[in-house]
């Protein structure tokens, strides 16, 4: 009969009694960079808009039918607005969507101004709009990441602008060309302004989390040597006195709690984890002669390991470490619960996972009933839940116990993917 580990439940979340005055969250570089390139963008826009403003206002009795120019001052307004209010809606720069389609919108403002007045007039609406687009162009390069793109959108109201001056108004060419290049200048430096920008957040970003890294590292090892000392003052003292003492008349006894004290001696003065290495094969061997200490009898076989192991990546040490450790808080069962002096320990590589098995002759069990205390419920599951891991037990009252720990391994791990 098998007892496959609990699925773990997730249940609603607990509400947060701190949640209400805990301080804000700092915004980070990329979204301060991000929130910079918003406000440029609003203001070059709306300065753009005061420039047809003031040349509205100043030429307008020259500009014929009027009201074919009062439309297209209104159309440039209304696109206007509606993109500003797009970019505070969503508090940064436009879709880039929307800023190709301004691009089209803002050439045809040129070429439709030219149509207005011929050359007679010196103050057209081409020329109103032109200090606009000017301004309006330096959007592309805070919206788009991609220096031919910003270029490309730049070129649009720059070809309409020279073409619609030489071909509609006159104009020499040698005037409206030069004339066209600053959308191209306009939008490149605005790009180069931006991409810095943003490289600046992305770093501050990352120095940041890795700071952050290394404040909860300092963290981790204060607590790591507050449990060292505790485990020195108290259990350490206590072990190699032992060990010292002719107190434990049992010879495999005293010998193992030895090797137990220079064991936690190595582990407070943060020599080594539970299992040294990350190595599976020589974890279990070294597991095997701990426990012939104590008189328990374990074969290990790990030959298919060993074998297949040519064939795949290393195993991660975190998965190597809690299979041993698993496998030894199994074998630790045996001589508590279970009243058995022999042990059978396999370890495996099955294509995309590892598989460690313990086999005891013990007295076995119900696994309805699991007697109290027994680490399997706790310490095995629990060690190989972390590490992504299943773990399997079937036993029988005077059957004795299997235990099949099985852990997949990364992608970089299997098989299929090293052939």
């Amino acid at each position: 009969m098998t007892t496959p580990a609990p699925a773990p439940r997730e249940g609603p979340a607990s509400p947060d009694p701190c949640a209400a005055t805990a301080a804000p969250t700092p915004a980070s570089g990329v979204r301060r960079g991000e929130k910079v390139l918003l406000r440029a963008y609003v203001l070059f826009r709306l300065g753009g808009l005061v420039q047809i403003a003031i040349a509205a206002s100043t030429t307008w009795p020259r500009y014929r039918p009027l009201w074919a120019g009062l439309a297209l001052v209104g159309v440039v307004f209304a696109e206007s607005l509606a993109l500003i209010a797009v970019a505070l809606r969503r508090r940064r720069v436009p879709p880039r969507a929307l800023v190709t389609a301004d691009a089209v919108v803002m050439a045809g403002a040129l070429v439709a101004g030219g149509a207005l007045a011929g050359p007679a007039h010196g103050h057209t609406w081409t020329y109103f709009a032109y200090p606009f687009s000017l301004l309006a162009s330096v959007g592309f390069g805070l919206v788009f990441t991609r220096p031919a793109a910003v270029l490309a959108l730049a070129s649009l109201p720059a070809a309409a602008y020279a073409v619609t001056a030489v071909t509609r108004l006159g104009d020499p060419v040698w005037n409206a060309v030069p004339n066209s290049v600053p959308y191209l200048v306009n939008a490149g430096i605005a790009w180069a302004v931006a991409t810095t920008l943003l490289r600046t957040g992305r770093e501050l970003d990352a120095a940041t989390a890795a700071s952050s890294a290394h404040q909860a590292q300092l963290a981790t090892e204060r607590e790591r040597l507050r449990h060292a000392r505790l485990l020195h003052d108290r259990v350490l003292q206590t072990m190699e006195t032992l060990a010292r003492t002719p107190w434990i008349a049992d010879a495999h006894l005293h010998a193992q709690v030895r090797a137990e004290a220079a064991w936690l001696r190595a582990f407070v003065r943060g020599d080594h984890s539970a299992h040294s290495g990350g190595d599976l094969a020589d974890g279990l061997t070294t597991l095997a002669e701990d426990m012939a200490r104590i008189g328990q009898s374990v074969e290990v076989h790990t030959a298919q390991l060993r074998s297949a192991a040519h064939h795949h990546a290393a195993i991660p040490k975190e998965i190597a470490d809690a299979l041993v450790a698993a496998a030894r808080e199994a074998l630790t069962n045996v001589v508590k619960h279970a009243g058995g002096a022999r042990a059978v320990v396999r370890a495996e590589l099955t294509g995309d996972a590892v598989r460690v098995s313990v086999l005891d002759n013990g007295k076995g069990f119900d696994p309805a009933e699991l007697p109290r205390g027994l680490g399997l419920t706790g310490s095995v599951r629990d060690r190989i839940g972390a590490v992504g891991g299943r773990t399997v037990v079937d036993s029988e009252p005077g059957a004795g116990t299997y235990v099949e720990m099985r852990v997949p391994l990364p992608r970089q791990a299997s098989a299929e993917d090293r052939s």
